[in-house]
């Protein structure tokens, strides 16, 4: 089936239109409708789908977005809720901003500055939250912050810093042959609960719907993490429907790359991924649960598909950088909205804690952007990333600031306006008509490094394989 005969299958079943436009102590319990008695709070279950290498423009629907990939069951969510068109990952590569995510912290301020490293154990996490505030907080799919086991099994306590029960690995992708492991330690493909062939996000997809099945009458924290689309970029068979030859290729994507097969599977990956999600939506619906839960989308890095000539992660460039991030919350989060208010990773712990009710974490450098959103304004704030000790970035305003490590210094080498240059195809670092804006960014780098305790240019500290 190619792209085109997909289309028409979507047409039939209804799906095309989508495609083209705990409470324990203080707390009672009423069904899954949970309240906080003290606070007055109600308490929100969370489904939080967290995907691997995963870019912003990669969706049906955003500002430059790419026009041939389809996911239908996305665009609803964001028609159903939040769109924010300008999330960045504190660090663009897997260990270093799983760990952003669920700390709430800069990667140098966790020493988790490079894969295969093990999250300390003095760093407070947001499922500690929620199963300390009387939620069922489970996990599912690959981890990447228990050292370099590969597949690796997390066992029962600290090290799945909060999680009450855990279905997924360590790292790794293994997309038809998948290695994951019951909470107690068992393989399912040897015992029965998966077969070698089956596609891996399915089968997460059915351990997120059981959890949730389960935790009807619970509040409940699900997090879902699926390895594709990361390479090897092998959709099913059913999702290979993607021709290189008749797909659009981003303007900064060099002559001699376009038409490049990689992204074919890219994109097959993404829409199956998307079925997927469109099942744990239905599956919410089905359980009575949509107006319970919030649901968030999101990823830990994009990929350049050969954007710029470049490959995978880790790079300043939008398609690395720059992530999707969509939230839904019907009565919470007005439907249809999209915010440009300037989000980061780290900003997601105390956010998502807020929106689902619980207190304000104390122990993140993000912060609670929820005031952004239903029309909501914020004051002009910017974003900061980087990866080792090779760049940082800015990103303010209109305006993004590039500074790298040459010869052990920190050099601003590009600078780019990304409202009338969104593809970064020209540098204007050395324009004296933009000036004061460079000033103003340098600035907002240098306090940056400073709120975040970054070392950079020097490399960061890293934390251990193993505690």
């Amino acid at each position: 089936m190619n792209r085109r005969d997909f289309l028409k299958q979507c047409a039939v079943t209804g799906i095309a239109g989508s495609i083209s436009s705990a409470a324990s102590g203080a707390g009672a319990q009423l069904g899954n409708k949970t309240f906080n008695l003290r606070l007055g709070k109600r308490r929100y279950n969370v489904l939080f789908v967290f995907v691997d290498q995963w870019r912003f423009c990669s969706l049906g629907h955003g500002p430059n977005h790419d026009p041939d990939v389809i996911t239908p069951n996305l665009d609803k969510l964001a028609k159903q809720g939040a769109h924010w068109s300008r999330c960045y990952a504190t660090h663009p590569v897997c260990t270093p901003n799983r760990s952003a995510v669920i700390t709430g912290r800069w990667p140098w301020q966790t020493g988790m500055n490079q894969n295969d490293l093990m999250l300390p154990p003095e760093e407070r996490c947001i499922a500690q939250h929620f199963t300390e505030a009387g939620y069922k907080s489970h996990y599912i799919g690959k981890w990447h912050m228990d050292g370099n086991a590969k597949p690796g099994f997390v066992p029962q306590g600290w090290r799945r810093r909060g999680f009450t029960t855990f279905e997924g690995f360590n790292r790794g992708h293994f997309y038809f042959n998948s290695p994951t492991f019951t909470n107690d330690g068992d393989m399912m493909r040897d015992i029965g609960l998966y077969e070698s062939g089956d596609y891996e996000p399915t089968l997460q997809a059915d351990l997120a719907i059981d959890f949730m099945r389960n935790n009807q009458k619970n509040p409940f924290f699900c997090f879902v993490s699926w390895g594709p689309p990361h390479g090897p970029y092998t959709p099913p068979a059913e999702y290979d429907i993607y021709n290189a030859s008749e797909m659009t290729y981003r303007p900064n994507v060099p002559d001699d790359k376009v038409g490049n097969t990689r992204q074919e599977g890219y994109f097959g990956s993404i829409t199956a991924l998307d079925h997927e999600f469109g099942r744990l939506m239905k599956s919410l619906k089905d359980l009575d649960l949509e107006d319970d839960t919030l649901v968030v989308f999101t990823a830990d890095h994009g990929d350049m598909i050969y954007s710029h000539g470049l490959s995978y992660k880790g790079k300043p460039e939008e398609e690395s950088w720059h992530i999707p991030l969509l939230m839904r919350l019907p009565g919470k989060i007005d439907s249809g909205q999209i915010t440009d208010t300037l989000i980061s990773t780290a900003d997601l712990m105390p956010t998502v804690m807020s929106l689902a009710g619980l207190d304000d974490p104390t122990t993140c450098t993000g912060i609670d952007k929820t005031q952004a959103l239903n029309g909501g304004h914020m004051p002009d704030a910017s974003v900061y990333g980087g990866v080792q000790d090779r760049w940082r970035a800015v990103v303010k305003g209109d305006h993004k600031l590039i500074v790298e490590q040459i010869d052990g210094n920190e050099v601003a080498t590009r600078m780019y306006n990304l409202s009338t240059d969104p593809y970064e195809m020209t540098n204007i670092i050395n324009e004296t008509s933009v000036q004061t804006v460079k000033d103003d960014l340098w600035a907002e780098y240098l306090q940056w490094k400073d709120k975040t305790q970054d070392s950079f240019p020097e490399y960061p500290w890293l934390a251990e394989n193993m505690y």
